[in-house]
C-alpha cells in the first residue's frame, strides 16, 4: 500500500499497511452504494457496490452499433518473468469484456502468449550444439525435458 511507505517511521499509531487499511475502511461514510468492504493482504481495500444501487442507477443496457467484438488481452511474453503489469491488462480485459456482454455483444475472448522466438531459439542452439551432424532419436529428444 502506497499511503504505508509514505507514514511509516513518522511515529504514527499503524504499524504496517493492513491497520492503514483497516482504518480506512473503518472511516468510508455510510452509503447505498456501498454493499459490503474488506481489507486484503497488504492493506487493500476491496470494496463491493450494492446490486440494488448498480440496478437503480445503471439499470439500463446501452445500446452499440456492434453486434461482435474481440478483446484481446494479458499478452504476457513468455520469454520474461510474470509481474503484476500482465494483471493489470487482464483485469482491463476482462472488464471492458463483461461492459460489451452486458450491452448484449457477443465478445470473442482472445489471450495471446507473447513471445515464444526466445524459447526456439534457444532449443534450435541446444540442437546445433548437441547434434551438430542433424541425426536426432526419440532417445536423444528424451533428454531434452532433462536439460
Amino acid at each position: 500500500m502506497s499511503l504505508w511507505s509514505k507514514i511509516k517511521g513518522k511515529g504514527t499509531e499503524f504499524k504496517g499497511p493492513q491497520p492503514v487499511g483497516l482504518a480506512i475502511m473503518r472511516n468510508l461514510p455510510a452509503s447505498d452504494m456501498i454493499e459490503s468492504c474488506s481489507v486484503a493482504g497488504p492493506g487493500f481495500i476491496n470494496v463491493k457496490l450494492s446490486t440494488q444501487w448498480m440496478a437503480k442507477t445503471h439499470g439500463h443496457q446501452p445500446k452499440l452499433p456492434v453486434k461482435r467484438a474481440v478483446v484481446d488481452f494479458s499478452s504476457p511474453n513468455i520469454a520474461k518473468e510474470m509481474h503484476v503489469g500482465h494483471l493489470r491488462s487482464t483485469i482491463i480485459g476482462d472488464t471492458l469484456a463483461r461492459m460489451l456482454e452486458y450491452s448484449k455483444v457477443d465478445v470473442l475472448r482472445r489471450n495471446h502468449v507473447g513471445d515464444w522466438g526466445t524459447q526456439f531459439g534457444m532449443l534450435i542452439e541446444f540442437l546445433f550444439e548437441k547434434f551438430p551432424d542433424g541425426e536426432v532419436n526419440d532417445q536423444d529428444i528424451g533428454e531434452l525435458k532433462v536439460v
